[in-house]
């Protein structure tokens, strides 16, 4: 096919070819896609600044002081660290309460589901890294490629939404594990001045200011390794305590945890198994992150980065399941929204659902979140660095060093105050997973694909990419709509409110 003769008009964005060839899994893409130039000239307002092969490109002004392009030092292992911790999260802590909103057949189903239509998703998304000789080290650049400008302005809008949204989440989340462990150690008699939950998310917030400092997204390989071991120690601490719990129930009283759905009114049953969605699909964030953190590995990047998200992945499922299927096991449909600390007074009979054991192992417990909190901060924070000081760059003329960090600095106590006046982590998960976690693991992704790879209906991925879209955009609206619902029916407090 004869190479075309590119252009930079805004109009070739949207110009796709009909055919481009379906690449091998472990493909090095640059014999795939050699031909296409003419599909690949536009305009971005922030420069890509290398091509595929990570030379220096001459149409592009240099962007080697933007975090995601300062340095080029990823590996397979930093891939799989990454995908585990945008995977994990917090999800260990709610994904047992949304088994107790499905029941064991329902929360099997669609947990099984959405792990591999999202596992489905994110192959596409390494795939699209690069196209032709265009490497794409942006979400929204992916975007604004298949859909124009209109796309790249959604792209960026569900893209940071959901990141400013799960950074919230992590500080509200942070604060509570804080508290909850200075609620440990002064419960062994020690006299401790009480401090609420909005004093402790403050002090998250302040160690997080620290952190933001991290010059560029490279900078979080180490951060990135550290977090994984506490987030599987924390997971660790979970089920091994759901299990001991369960088994204690189970001689005292002769029969285990209620698993069903009987204690709830039909409507209530309802909108708790359609809100419990957005709990589920809230873990696979990856999307709003993989082309960040595939930018960070050399050309050809696709096999390195396809084999870290695979064993990233499959660290994540096995421990999302096993912490899933342990805590309903043992509290069954009385299961708290976060198993770990559902109750600031843990060893009370009052906190039904909340894990009761030792108190050493439910202080290690807290611990790990707090620290494993603080350490994935930022793997969702560079990118929205990222596009912070790019827009600076496009109307400053000279960005130094403290309007970049006083920009980082702005963001984070932002997300604080925010995080201080919003209610219940639970809630604030669901809606995440329904309004953001959906349109960029889902939708989008298979969405783009459509556009940009154009499989013919021969071709199984055509009709897999359109169930996924057309069901991803039901729930969306449905989980969104069911969890507003319930929470106008059961009421939340602020934190501000609850401060003692």
């Amino acid at each position: 096919m004869p190479r075309a003769q590119q252009t930079t008009s805004a109009k070739s964005v949207q110009q796709v070819p009909d055919e481009l060839p379906q690449p091998n899994v472990f493909s090095t893409h640059s014999d795939l896609y050699s031909s296409q130039a003419d599909f690949l000239s536009h305009d971005v307002d922030e420069p890509v600044g290398k091509d595929v092969e990570g030379k220096d490109n001459p149409d592009q002004p240099p962007s080697d002081k933007l975090p995601l392009e300062a340095r080029q030092k990823g590996t397979w292992w930093s891939m799989a660290a990454g995908v585990f911790l945008a995977n994990m999260g917090v999800a260990s802590l709610t994904f047992p309460y949304a088994m107790a909103s499905m029941t064991w057949v329902g929360g099997i189903i669609a947990g099984g589901i959405a792990y591999f239509a999202s596992f489905y998703t994110l192959y596409l998304m390494l795939d699209l890294h690069v196209v032709g000789d265009r490497r794409f080290n942006r979400y929204r650049e992916l975007g604004e490629f298949a859909f124009g400008r209109v796309g790249r302005f959604l792209v960026a809008v569900v893209q940071y939404s959901m990141a400013v949204g799960i950074n919230i989440a992590y500080t509200l989340l942070a604060g509570q594990a804080a508290k909850a462990f200075y609620d440990e150690l002064c419960s062994y008699g020690s006299s401790c001045p009480p401090y609420g939950q909005s004093a402790w998310i403050t002090t998250i917030g302040a160690i997080v200011l620290l952190l933001c400092f991290m010059p560029d997204m490279s900078s979080l390989n180490l951060t990135s390794a550290l977090g994984t071991v506490t987030t599987i120690g924390y997971t660790a601490v979970i089920v091994g305590a759901s299990i001991a719990a369960g088994l204690k129930q189970e001689k005292a009283t002769g029969h285990h945890a209620e698993w069903n759905l009987d204690g709830r009114s039909h409507v209530a049953g309802i909108l708790g198994a359609w809100a419990a969605l957005g709990t589920l699909i809230y873990p696979y964030g990856t999307h709003i992150v993989a082309l960040e953190m595939q930018a960070q590995i050399p050309e050809p990047s696709f096999r390195p980065a396809f084999v870290g998200s695979a064993l990233g992945y499959g660290l994540a499922g096995v421990c999302l399941f096993i912490t899933g299927f342990a805590g309903y096991w043992a509290f069954g449909a009385d299961t708290s929204q976060t198993i770990l600390f559902g109750s600031t007074v843990r060893t009370k009979a009052a906190m039904s659902g909340s894990i009761p054991g030792p108190r050493w192992v439910l202080a290690l417990g807290d611990i790990l979140v707090v620290a494993s909190l603080l350490l994935q901060f930022q793997l969702f924070m560079m990118p929205t660095f990222d596009a912070i000081e790019g827009a600076l760059r496009r109307h400053v003329k000279k960005v130094n060093a403290w309007m970049r960090y006083g920009c980082r600095i702005g963001f984070v106590v932002g997300i604080t105050i925010v995080a201080i006046s919003l209610p219940f982590f639970g809630d604030i998960i669901a809606l995440i997973g329904a309004l953001s976690a959906v349109p960029d693991a889902y939708i989008v992704p298979a969405w783009t694909y459509q556009r940009v790879r154009k499989p013919p209906k021969s071709d199984w991925r055509f009709w897999a990419n359109w169930a996924i879209i057309y069901t991803g955009f039901l729930v969306m609206v449905l989980a969104a709509v069911a969890q507003l619902e319930r929470r106008t029916l059961t009421g939340s407090h602020s934190a501000l409110l609850t401060a003692h």
